[in-house]
């Protein structure tokens, strides 16, 4: 594996609930497709979910329509909830596969409000950031300020968002520090034609039904996010992909008309960075497959864009590192300077070295292999669970192994999940490290470290069920890694406990020798309540039937 591929979707719901099936949305394979291969992320960004205040508290008690809609589809498909994160309207839900979650380093979502002078949240951004597989990825969702006439104050959003918008992980304090950047959402700039030659509504609507397919530069050209980007007023750092679709607003809601109040424009809009010279000897690159728009959705007046891309990782990347040999951290990487060199007009990247001379596949697995030599990835391995973990237990113990580089933080902690868990924000109880690991004698500098964890009386789950561990780095309260996730493991009741020790203890009526006399080939096994509690035996059962 040497590349991940992103899903994008961006959509202004304009305060609608989900009414249309979202499979097309999301690009599932038909049944007739099944084989089709998924994407390693799915990352939705929606604008304008309803947030009336009842709203607020409602899905603050229960999880909101749009994020139970995508719920659905995407974990029956065993897609993970890496990340989600809400500002009143704006909502960025960030799925992943199972495989991925125990690379997750760094997690960390922000938001910025831009919306009356910075002091309310309809309008600003919404991010998540993480670092996988070495490289570290940034995905923002916006909603920038409305209306044609107030370019200005959506150029103030992004530079505000842009300056106030920070991290807590050193290395990537900006957005536009990051190696990638994905930046999507109701952007909101319109077509914007010369004076005393603007066409209207109509002429526009009538001139793109006579559009060859797909052709749109005529209409782009008055393009206000373009512009910009070419002046060097907003969004320079970033690339498009050409538009090769229809306006995405205004369309009369229920249909596929524009609604004439409003001139069309694209305010719907995913752009990218990628800082492509960012490690000597390697190359990063995001390789667009798809960008358009998904005309047949009608609940609300925008209609929702989707793009995919695959961005370079480093090849080969093996998921477990604890009986490697010890490396330095990833700041030993040689970084270049803060310069960025853009793509060229055609969309192919700069090469490093004009001096190098071409460059074979080889070559490329070679330089990559150099320039992750000295990047490790910090695990924790939990060992298997064969014992059952009985409720009210005085100590239950298990162990887990922590790879050589991994930093004890005094905020580190263990969750405990549902062993069908699919959002890492679903814990049902946890246990800070420093409270659960015994005293553990004194490592060998550069090897792995193996620490017991003792979970005493009133910790734990009190259902019983299938459960799994999850280890969580936490340096602050703002970040925090997944470092590793057990095999599922079972808790059950005392008394199931009680239960399996009265079987397996032998009865009088079988350790004895039978009386003279005695039938004992006419014994009925149900009347025979010899040494029955039936207390006992009526709670295993409806534990068992789980009778609602």
């Amino acid at each position: 594996m040497d590349t991940l591929r992103f899903y994008f979707v961006t959509w202004n719901v304009a305060t609608k609930n989900p009414s249309q099936d979202l499979n097309a949305l999301l690009d599932f394979p038909s049944q007739f497709d099944k084989n089709k291969p998924l994407p390693d992320f799915y990352v939705i960004g929606l604008q304008e979910v309803k947030s009336q205040p009842q709203n607020m508290i409602m899905d603050n008690l229960f999880i909101d329509p749009w994020s139970s809609a995508f719920n659905a589809i995407l974990c029956r498909r065993n897609f993970f909830m890496a990340k989600n994160i809400r500002l009143q309207g704006m909502l960025l839900l960030v799925y992943t596969q199972m495989k991925h979650l125990t690379h997750l380093r760094e997690i960390e979502a922000q938001y910025t409000k831009t919306g009356l002078g910075g002091m309310w949240g309809n309008k600003g951004a919404v991010s998540v950031r993480f670092n996988i597989y070495g490289c570290s990825v940034c995905l923002l969702n916006c909603h920038l300020t409305a209306h044609e006439h107030l370019l200005a104050d959506r150029i103030n959003d992004y530079n505000t968002i842009i300056k106030q918008h920070t991290y807590h992980v050193k290395e990537t304090t900006n957005i536009l520090y990051h190696d990638y950047v994905f930046w999507f959402g109701d952007l909101n700039f319109r077509t914007d034609h010369p004076s005393g030659s603007s066409p209207t509504s109509e002429e526009i609507v009538a001139a793109l039904q006579k559009i060859e397919k797909d052709k749109y530069t005529s209409l782009l050209k008055h393009d206000q996010l373009i512009a910009v980007m070419k002046a060097d007023e907003a969004f320079s750092e970033f690339t498009e992909p050409d538009i090769q679709f229809p306006p995405t607003y205004k369309f009369m809601t229920g249909t596929d008309e524009y609604d004439l109040k409003r001139k069309p424009s694209w305010t719907d809009r995913i752009l990218n960075k990628v800082i492509a010279n960012n490690y000597e000897n390697l190359t990063l690159r995001a390789d667009l497959i798809s960008y358009h728009h998904i005309p047949h959705y009608t609940v609300s007046d925008h209609k929702p864009v989707v793009a995919q891309y695959n961005i370079k990782i480093r090849r080969g990347f093996t998921s477990s590192i604890l009986n490697e040999s010890p490396r330095a951290s990833r700041t030993a990487i040689r970084m270049r300077s803060a310069a960025v060199i853009p793509p060229s007009a055609d969309g192919t990247t700069v090469s490093l070295d004009a001096t190098d001379g071409p460059l074979f596949e080889s070559d490329f697995a070679a330089q990559e292999a150099q320039a992750f030599a000295n990047y490790t990835e910090k695990t924790v391995e939990f060992a298997p669970i064969s014992r059952i973990w009985y409720i009210g237990d005085a100590d239950f113990r298990t162990q887990c192994t922590l790879s050589h580089d991994v930093e004890i933080n005094p905020s580190d902690w263990i969750g405990i999940y549902d062993a069908d868990f699919h959002n890492l924000d679903d814990y049902i109880v946890y246990e800070y490290l420093a409270k659960l690991s015994l005293p553990h004698a004194h490592s060998t500098a550069g090897q792995p470290r193996t620490i017991t964890l003792s979970f005493p009386v009133g910790s734990g789950v009190r259902t019983p069920g299938f459960y799994r561990f999850i280890y969580f780095s936490q340096p602050n309260n703002d970040v925090r890694s997944v470092l590793g996730i057990s095999e599922p493991f079972e808790v059950s009741s005392k008394e199931d406990k009680l239960v399996s020790l009265d079987n397996s203890e032998p009865s009088p009526s079988t350790s004895s020798p039978a009386q003279p006399g005695a039938n004992t080939n006419n014994s009925d096994i149900f009347t025979d309540f010899t040494g029955l509690d039936v207390a006992k035996l009526s709670r295993h059962f409806a534990n068992d039937l789980n009778i609602d």
